[in-house]
């Protein structure tokens, strides 16, 4: 990635009701309808939820991916598949507070460890038509969507959602025969009249301790298709080990910066922006973090800068060593979602500048595990301008500053992905410029991925 201090891209967004207005039109053009299977009740304007989920055929996947794409406006800066779902992350809608993302769940089945709870054709079938202002869609029959919404939490992850609890208590209690004849094929009768007179009694303990017997009974009503429910319980696990340990659904951000760029305070003003990009989104600060000894505009020192800016200076091959240890380890352990990882470290300033700290280890050490550190896949230099140089020299002789901020751009030339910004500009500024950088990289890759999973 070439060098610049700007990446055009900017806020602009689109309106949530605009985009349902375009995704209804889009996937109609593809022969697929909109089946919104839950929180529509503020459409068109608002959101109820985190996400959009959605209820479509395993056959209809690519083309609803495909009309997604073809809508103007949005990019599509994520994507991560499960047995059970495709996760689409959308950047470009405008949302809640100061997030522009938005996550699109296209639901494939409905599922527990690759075994079937509900059929997918008995609920595409049951579909009902709705309006909202000027919008057309189609949402689930009320007991499907509160067995689905209560599994969501009880069957699936054996807790209760208090959010969908009341709403399927009450379609329990208006039409407790069908909710029982709904569960009757999976589950047996008397499991299934368990759960739903649990729901709605409203003992939340009743229906906790329901969660063995479903599942129980639901495994052994596999039987009755061995080959087949085999299949997708493999299919499961295996989407499932490749979420949880590989790093193909984490994206990494590492951010750089002399000792003039105030990083932590750049990312905490860009972790909002970059809600929804990805399913989680998180800050990742390895050691202790040092300060800034130059003052970007509007971004405050703290009182004791010019002191903890000299605390790398205590770091041994062993923290190091530690440090790449924990990196890697990282990159397989501790997420079960996809993910998005702003990094930041004093260790990256180690790699960076080896020769202006009193680092107590060889020089080469911090080459070579700067070759072994986890590929990013994107890396961004705050680099101060002149005036910036000139407010370190007052700290530092401006040779030193200077060869500073030279060796910081040395490095990241070695990284594969990289963009470099200029940190005197204002906070507000420089943090859409790392947004805009970040949302180029990362529709960069989603775009790879769908490329080579819809060929």
């Amino acid at each position: 990635m070439q060098a610049t201090s700007s990446v055009p891209l900017g806020p602009q967004t689109i309106l949530f009701g605009d985009f349902l207005s375009a995704l209804i039109q889009s996937l109609g053009e593809e022969g697929i309808r909109l089946h919104v299977l839950r929180n529509y009740e503020g459409f068109p304007a608002n959101n109820n939820g985190r996400d959009l989920d959605l209820l479509i055929q395993r056959t209809e996947l690519a083309r609803a991916i495909a009309a997604l794409r073809s809508i103007q406006g949005i990019r599509i800066v994520g994507y991560a598949e499960r047995h059970y779902v495709a996760s689409v992350l959308l950047a470009g809608v405008s949302m809640a507070h100061e997030a522009r993302a938005i996550q699109v769940d296209f639901y494939l089945t409905m599922t527990w460890k690759g075994i079937p709870y509900l059929r997918m054709d008995t609920l595409l079938q049951a579909v009902i038509p709705r309006r909202a202002g000027n919008l057309s869609f189609y949402v689930s029959d009320p007991v499907h969507e509160a067995i689905i919404s209560l599994f969501s939490g009880l069957l699936l992850g054996g807790a209760l959602k208090e959010k969908y609890f009341p709403q399927a208590q009450q379609t329990f209690a208006a039409a407790r025969l069908e909710a029982i004849n709904n569960l009757r094929p999976q589950f047996g009768v008397k499991a299934a009249t368990r759960l739903v007179d649990s729901v709605i009694e409203g003992d939340r303990s009743k229906v906790i301790a329901c969660v063995r017997p479903l599942r129980a009974a639901l495994a052994l009503r596999s039987l009755r298709s061995p080959l087949l429910n085999s299949l997708n319980i493999a299919r499961h696990y295996a989407r499932e080990f490749a979420a949880r340990l590989t790093p193909h659904d984490l994206e990494t951000v590492c951010m750089l910066g002399p000792s003039g760029a105030d990083t932590s305070a750049i990312v905490e003003r860009l972790m909002p922006i970059l809600q929804s990009t990805s399913v989680v989104v998180e800050k990742r600060d390895s050691g202790p973090r040092s300060s800034p000894v130059y003052q970007s505009p509007g971004i405050p020192l703290r009182e004791d800068t010019y002191a903890k800016n000299r605390s790398r200076d205590s770091a041994s091959s062993m923290n190091v060593l530690r440090w790449l240890l924990d990196e890697w380890l990282s990159q397989f352990f501790g997420k079960s979602l996809p993910t998005l990882r702003i990094c930041e470290s004093i260790y990256y300033d180690l790699l960076a500048d080896p020769g202006s700290s009193s680092f107590s280890g060889p020089k080469w050490f911090l080459r070579l595990a700067g070759k072994l550190l986890p590929a990013a896949d994107l890396w961004i230099l705050l680099e101060p301008c002149a005036d910036g140089l000139q407010s370190i020299g007052q700290k530092a002789p401006p040779i030193q500053a200077a060869g500073q901020a030279a060796a910081y751009r040395s490095f990241i030339k070695t990284r594969n992905k990289y963009v470099i910004l200029d940190a005197s500009k204002p906070p507000a500024v420089l943090a859409e410029d790392e947004y805009s950088a970040i949302i180029n990289a990362l529709a960069e890759r989603a775009d790879k991925q769908l490329k080579s999973r819809f060929k």
